[in-house]
């Protein structure tokens, strides 16, 4: 038999921390099937061969899904600054070079051309701007910045994607701000940025964190039991 009297006090604290710890862990298993659906829509994507981006946004219209599908790119790089994107790598400080790029129809997207060095001159520009070239890429949707996310610097290092601003001074051409490409295919000038491959920066760590959440309640759960157990609350036996 189970002879249990809760204290009061510790059982009404014990409401809102198990709510809180059993919501995190359940909001993390959702962000699991979001991040496992994520990176089977990118292999699905890499399984295509590059295709313009023209005909990529062709497709977006008649109801076809195009992010991540690697997506290839001719025009020239825009005589602008270069924007940096400070990130990890391989869990130290890094930059990558952003830039927009003029497509031969006259369409303007921010492209990330992959890591540089940590530290870079506010000046820098990439080599071969303003001459034809033909890049592949991932076609990546931008996705805003969250409300805790700290401002851009304005020496131009950016903690997120300023799509907006990247391509203000192309307002009066036609500007791709829902989507950026991510370069992928082997550099084409020695001097270039090395580009990223599209799964560097997309950890899935999120059943690590859902078991931690899970795991937290249930240590609550201990403690609130061997409390009661400790001072006489609860009791197994025999009637």
């Amino acid at each position: 038999m189970i002879r249990f009297s809760p204290a009061p006090g510790l059982s009404l604290a014990m409401v809102p921390v198990l709510v809180i710890l059993l919501a995190l862990g359940g909001w993390q298993v959702k962000r699991l099937q979001w991040k496992t659906d994520l990176l089977a829509q990118i292999e699905v994507g890499q399984s295509v061969p590059p295709t313009p981006l023209d005909q990529l946004l062709s497709d977006e219209k008649t109801g076809k899904i195009i992010a991540w599908r690697k997506v290839r790119l001719s025009g020239h790089i825009a005589n602008e600054p270069v924007r940096f994107l400070y990130t990890l790598r391989n869990g130290k400080p890094a930059l990558r070079a952003l830039a927009p790029f003029i497509t031969d129809l006259g369409r303007v997207i921010t492209v990330d051309f992959g890591y540089v060095d940590a530290v870079q001159n506010p000046a820098y520009r990439l080599s071969h701007t303003g001459r034809d070239v033909a890049v592949e890429g991932i076609l990546k949707p931008f996705r805003k910045p969250g409300r805790f996310a700290p401002n851009n610097q304005l020496d131009g290092t950016w903690y997120w994607a300023d799509i907006a601003t990247m391509l203000e001074p192309f307002f009066a051409s036609p500007t791709i701000e829902t989507y950026m490409v991510d370069l992928n295919a082997p550099r084409l000038y020695p001097d270039w940025p090395e580009p990223a491959p599209a799964h560097a920066a997309i950890p899935n760590n999120h059943l690590d964190y859902a078991l931690t959440w899970f795991g937290l309640a249930l240590a609550a759960i201990g403690v609130y039991l061997g409390w009661h157990v400790g001072n006489g609350r609860l009791r197994f036996g025999r009637k």
